[in-house]
């Protein structure tokens, strides 16, 4: 079985089964995209290859090109990747933040 035709693990997103699929054919740019007939090999139902392929578009991960193929932007790729990362991180900074105000207020109070 091929690597683009292995059933996706329950370890792996959907997501990351488009990513690693596009990755795998070269489809890094409009030059290399591929079809969506290349696409339904990811071991996926149809439904959800629509919506997470829909969802990647609309982060501008996956790119369609005008005579309809896709393609993988890394670029884009790392710009959502760095909102994540600061929207996690200020999870983690706010109870911080609000400890340190807690114990300072309960202390002078």
């Amino acid at each position: 079985m091929s690597e683009s035709t292995k059933r996706v693990s329950g370890r792996q997103t959907a997501g990351q089964a488009v990513i690693q699929f596009l990755k795998q054919k070269g489809a890094l740019d409009e030059e290399h995209a591929v079809g969506y007939d290349q696409l339904k090999n990811i071991k996926l139902t149809t439904q959800v290859l629509a919506y997470t392929i829909a969802n990647l578009m609309q982060e501008k991960v996956v790119i369609r090109t005008d005579d309809d193929r896709y393609y993988f932007s890394e670029v884009n790729w790392a710009k959502l990747e760095r909102k994540v990362l600061g929207s996690y991180s200020f999870l983690f900074i706010i109870p911080i933040v609000a400890a340190i105000i807690f114990y300072f207020v309960s202390k002078f109070i």
